[in-house]
């Protein structure tokens, strides 16, 4: 199966392109997928948010920035962590991953808008306490598909490899479909 030629990923709340993103390129670049183009942007408003500021304006802006970012561009695939799971969702790939994302933060409507758009796929951790599974897998549709963790935390660098083989199932069902 060819692998995609283009990749973003989006980094959560406090975080960079130089964190758990930049080990899942360096992961999947060791798997097999070292001729694609790894985007990995540090998006100030979800870098460091102003404190107080309602998570609603901080996606909008993180949102906007993802946009700037990409100009023409539309990746292959986006992998979003925690909050760039929120991003991930509605960035213009055709296969869309969300890893243990805060779901709750946005509103229904927004949730069905990019369940409409097909190639959207979840992954969250089941012992997850940042993000708890309970929390805000029930804010998602049932025709979504969810792959829960069981040993799964919000420590995405210690479940690293769980994560990588997922993101490659993922595509690979996302090819076979296609």
């Amino acid at each position: 199966m060819p692998a995609p030629s283009s990749i973003l990923l989006l980094h959560g709340l406090g975080g960079s392109g130089l964190g758990t993103v930049k080990l899942l390129e360096e992961h999947l670049v060791a798997s097999g997928w070292d001729k694609a183009v790894y985007l990995r942007p540090t998006l100030q408003a979800v870098h460091l948010p102003p404190e107080g500021k309602p998570m609603d304006r901080v996606f909008v802006q993180a949102w906007d920035e993802m946009n700037a970012f990409l100009g023409t561009r539309v990746p292959h695939l986006t992998v979003g962590f925690s909050f760039g799971g929120l991003l991930s969702a509605f960035s213009p790939s055709p296969l869309r991953l969300s890893v243990c994302s805060p779901w709750a933060q946005l509103s229904a409507d927004a949730i069905q808008r990019a369940a409409a758009k097909p190639g959207w796929r979840i992954l969250h951790g089941g012992e997850d306490d940042r993000v708890p599974p309970g929390d805000h897998l029930g804010m998602l549709p049932e025709s979504l598909p969810l792959t829960l963790d069981p040993a799964g935390t919000h420590d995405f660098d210690a479940w690293m490899p769980r994560i990588v083989d997922w993101v490659h199932a993922s595509w690979d069902a996302f090819q076979e479909a296609r």
